[in-house]
């Protein structure tokens, strides 16, 4: 494993750890200044105040989350971590669903964090966030 790999699987590692820990600003803290984060179904936002606000929104969507990571892929500076997950959404009904993040990672930061997962279960049950209304 190169070193640039080894860079990127600990900043990926660090990123999930905060994830499953609920620490939205640990993982804040694994991303670039100029980040840019999509999450389908939902936008793309641009630097850290807009990610922070988007998971501000998607933070009580749901609950009893049991998120695995089934499996990492490093390659460079780009990870691939495919997931799947399951919970209660906010309304009580249940959630299951599944993807595959594509991170890339420069100087030990995050520069792009693409989260893929099925779109059509997201407009089921989540309202799409409006950045201009915040976190609302």
């Amino acid at each position: 494993m190169t070193e640039v790999e080894n860079e990127t699987r600990a900043v990926v590692a660090a990123l999930y750890k905060a994830f499953l820990a609920g620490d939205s600003e640990g993982m804040l803290a694994q991303m670039a200044d100029d980040v840019e984060v999509r999450f389908l179904a939902q936008g793309t936002f641009h630097g850290v105040p807009a990610v922070r606000r988007f998971m501000q929104f998607s933070g009580g969507l749901l609950h009893d989350l049991d998120f695995r990571i089934r499996t990492t892929i490093v390659d460079g500076d780009a990870a691939a971590v495919i997931w799947d997950e399951s919970a209660t959404t906010a309304t009580g009904k249940p959630w299951e669903n599944h993807g595959v993040d594509v991170i890339r990672v420069r100087n030990a930061k995050i520069v792009a964090l693409h989260e893929n997962n099925d779109i059509n279960l997201v407009y089921e049950h989540f309202p799409r966030f409006d950045p201009e209304a915040g976190s609302e």
